[in-house]
């Protein structure tokens, strides 16, 4: 089930992407950014907002991007109590979800190894990077795009799921019909009656002696000679056995 469901890889990747886009951004302000540039309109529609409420002072004129991005700006103003560095780290906020909705997007068109490649190269663009050091609308506008982007692959990656899957349930009808074996019909032949066939001792298999064979090495037959040759005795072959002496103890005479 664990390795079935790979979401805990996706979680992780998110992390990752957070951590470099963070990490990034906290490098480039403490030792590449020299000033912080506010859009002027932005920074005035900003400091009214202070004397009333800033939710009213923000949609005075209706809704629109630029007092969505005021009150999001007041907000931020609240907690770092100045509008230059609120608007700094507004974008760094709105920058790191851009990554992670880039993330989204390719991982909903391919895959989240290619979406995790893709978020760590936004993550390090330079120019990209140094729009941190100006106060305007843009690093919003790149994220409220990316997130419309991001529902849209995700709708679309639905429908295409749900496209495959009817497709592997229903088969083909050319595929069926392929499938389908083809029944021929049996061929009659006349049998022959043996019923009424002599029965032969000789057909019988367990009435026959069966011979084996022998496996051994059967010895090469020789030619039979005829031992015919012998020793002519003489008048003095007695075959006596003498001592040293001369005296014979074995005479057969």
């Amino acid at each position: 089930m664990i390795m079935k469901n790979k979401g805990w890889m996706s979680v992780l990747f998110l992390f990752i992407l957070t951590c470099i886009a963070i990490g990034v951004r906290i490098y480039y302000i403490n030792n590449l950014m020299d000033k912080v540039s506010i859009n002027e309109d932005i920074y005035n529609a900003a400091k009214a907002s202070l004397g009333a409420n800033g939710l009213v002072a923000a949609f005075a004129d209706g809704f629109h991007m630029q007092s969505l991005y005021i009150y999001n700006l007041y907000l931020a103003f609240l907690l770092f109590g100045n509008f230059t560095v609120a608007g700094v780290y507004l974008n760094i906020l709105y920058q790191v979800l851009t990554v992670l909705m880039v993330y989204f997007i390719v991982k909903n068109i391919s895959n989240r190894y290619i979406g995790f490649t893709a978020g760590v190269i936004v993550s390090v663009i330079p120019a990209y990077v140094g729009s941190l050091a100006e106060v305007t609308m843009q690093n919003m506008e790149f994220f409220i795009g990316a997130a419309l982007c991001a529902v849209v692959s995700f709708i679309v990656r639905i429908f295409y799921n749900r496209y495959r899957r009817s497709k592997k349930v229903v088969p083909d009808q050319n595929t069926v019909q392929t499938n389908v074996a083809v029944v021929v019909d049996p061929v009659i032949c006349p049998v022959p009656d043996t019923s009424m066939k002599e029965i032969v001792l000789d057909d019988l298999e367990d009435k026959k002696v069966q011979y084996i064979e022998n496996p051994l090495p059967v010895p090469k037959r020789r030619e039979h000679k005829e031992m015919d040759f012998a020793f002519e005795p003489t008048g003095n072959d007695d075959y006596d056995l003498k001592d040293m002496s001369g005296k014979d103890f074995y005479d057969i005479e």
